[in-house]
């Protein structure tokens, strides 16, 4: 996998709706899945961000097992 395919997607909303944009980019592409979600205190929405590598075609997205992340990237382990 080449880094220049690999793309950061925040998203910022509220925690649910956040956290279900991520699992479907997921469901698109291979990525790390919803990590470093951050809250603002004082603020209802969160951010999460998701690194997705947008090579993989529609439908051969989902998170990569751990044993499978070798040459994946750092990003996926």
């Amino acid at each position: 996998m080449s880094d220049e395919n690999v793309i950061t997607i925040e998203i910022r909303g509220h925690e649910k709706a956040a956290l279900e944009a991520a699992h479907r980019i997921s469901a698109l592409f291979l990525s790390s899945g919803p990590c470093r979600l951050q809250r603002t205190p004082g603020e209802d929405e969160v951010q999460v961000l998701v690194h997705a590598d947008v090579a993989r075609g529609t439908g051969e997205g989902g998170y990569l097992d751990p044993d499978d992340a070798e040459g994946a990237g750092a990003f996926l382990r």
